[in-house]
């Protein structure tokens, strides 16, 4: 009953922005506990509040014009765009959501909106604090591993978070950031920005698709390589999956320690065969895989590997990288 009311009602205020907003949508997105909303259509909607995607009895219908005024504009806001092309786009939302929109007829007769909440970023005008003790208490104190990764973040050995969709990557990445030293400038560079740690010297560079006549695209790639000359004591990459990881490592390689990415990888071994895989695809083959199991083994120093535990979000495995014996990554379970 309590969730089907948070739902009914918009509450108090509402969510901040356009007032073509429904009420049911400002209830999901004010709701702290909600993380991810999937509208399929005019139709079903579901929400995860820590127990899995649940179907949402809105009672209500949002019709296929309004919610594409609605998309739109959030898109426009956000200065991004959609033709039929490029059937897909993203864009944050304010105060603290991600948007990834799928337009027909790639998603079929109606559009296909998701929502998740991102960690770390302005709620009802307010900032997050995000102290040491809440992040402590998010990540548990009991085997170690949370201290662990925020001594070697402090310490600026450069780390790889590991795990699935949902898994809370970007949470342990904001979480680990904000305790960065403040004297530190911190550069980040994502697909869409969603990393907003508590840091007084934060900076998040977005990478930009190719309009409709193909021109002005900006990858991670060329974000990295002008990253470098922007004088960044740390580099992170929101989600490593083409050829900027290649880049990132010679970075790290060449003196840029303390580098931080995600990755999508079911294990921390499985993480360092996709990042060398990367290196190789990104290299053109001009570089033998023991080289870059070289440049891993050198530039990394832990894989975190996270996931859910029930409604949590936990780091199931924690990996320090050892060195290299031969073809072979050393690493060490912690």
């Amino acid at each position: 009953m309590e969730r089907l009311a948070l739902i009914e009602s918009p509450g108090p205020g509402g969510v901040p922005g356009p007032d073509d907003t429904p009420g049911w949508l400002c209830a999901l997105l004010e709701n702290t506990r909600v993380t991810d909303i999937c509208i399929n259509g005019t139709s079903a909607i579901f929400a995860d509040s820590g127990d899995g995607m649940r179907k949402i009895p809105t009672g209500a219908v949002w019709d296929n014009d309004a919610m594409m005024r609605w998309t739109l504009a959030r898109l426009s806001l956000a200065g991004k765009t959609w033709d039929a092309r490029h059937p897909f786009a993203d864009a944050c939302i304010p105060p603290c959501h991600r948007l990834h929109a799928a337009f027909p007829p790639v998603s079929g007769p109606g559009m296909l909106l998701s929502l998740r909440r991102l960690p770390g970023l302005a709620r009802n005008n307010s900032i997050v604090q995000n102290t040491s003790a809440e992040r402590i208490a998010r990540w548990g104190a009991g085997n170690g591993h949370y201290q662990a990764l925020v001594e070697a973040t402090i310490r600026g050995d450069s780390i790889i978070i590991a795990g699935s969709t949902g898994s809370g990557k970007t949470t342990l990445a904001c979480d680990l950031l904000s305790e960065v030293p403040p004297e530190e400038r911190i550069i980040a560079l994502e697909d869409t920005q969603e990393l907003s740690p508590v840091h007084p010297h934060f900076l998040s560079l977005a990478s930009r698709p190719p309009n409709a006549d193909g021109c002005g695209e900006i990858t991670l790639r060329t974000l990295l390589r002008q990253t470098l000359r922007m004088r960044p004591d740390r580099i992170v990459l929101g989600e490593c999956r083409g050829a900027e990881v290649l880049d990132l490592l010679q970075a790290i390689n060449t003196g840029h320690r303390g580098a931080m990415a995600t990755l999508h990888a079911s294990s921390p071994r499985d993480a360092l065969r996709r990042i060398e895989l990367l290196c190789l695809i990104a290299s053109g083959g001009s570089i033998p895989s023991a080289l870059a199991r070289e440049l891993i083994a050198s530039g990394i120093q832990w894989v975190a590997h996270i996931g859910r535990h029930g409604p949590a979000r936990i780091i199931k495995e924690l990996w320090q990288i050892a060195g290299r014996e031969g073809d072979t990554i050393l690493m060490r379970k912690v």
